[in-house]
């Protein structure tokens, strides 16, 4: 966006260059009010969810509920899909109101929605759950995810490791 204002700015002297050159280049009897560029901004567009992404893995189960609390190893998928919704669809959060350096969620299905879709794009399993989403790259296990807290803002906290994955 600063490119095409430093753009415009330059061919504006040009111009105005080419007139002076072609007048004679004399002074102006009087001077030209500078014109301002327009900017504007528009709000990134919702991106499309990968076109006909399915969860490459086989269906898989946990039947003994193995799930302890083990430290993330797929937190930097967890992380940059959420970095990426708060870039991407700043219009789901009130960043007026923060908890902890953490916006409010303003609705809550489509904040699942948008960072499945950006887990999803760098492709990782996912499923929305109620209170937590379910994440995998393989059915060696998937981690339990909980990305907001009871009183609605943006959080990222793992809350367990099922081993092998239950899904």
């Amino acid at each position: 966006m600063a490119s095409r204002v430093h753009l415009g700015l330059i061919a504006g002297l040009a111009v105005a260059g080419g007139l002076m050159v072609a007048c004679g280049g004399g002074t102006p009897a009087t001077p030209a009010a500078p014109t301002t560029p327009v900017v504007t901004v528009s709000p990134s567009p919702t991106p499309a969810p990968p076109v006909g992404f399915v969860c490459p893995l086989p269906p898989s189960s946990n039947e003994a509920n193995n799930c302890p609390k083990l430290p993330a190893k797929l937190g930097l998928y967890m992380n940059t899909a959420l970095d990426q919704v708060l870039i991407k669809r700043p219009e789901l959060f009130n960043f007026d109101d923060m908890l902890g350096g953490n916006p409010k969620v303003l609705d809550r299905q489509k904040y699942h929605e948008a960072v499945k879709l950006e887990l999803e794009v760098q492709g990782v399993c996912v499923q929305i759950e109620k209170e937590e989403m379910a994440i995998k790259t393989s059915n060696d296990f998937n981690e339990q995810w909980n990305i907001w807290t009871s009183g609605g803002y943006v959080m990222r906290k793992i809350v367990t490791t099922c081993i092998p994955a239950w899904w």
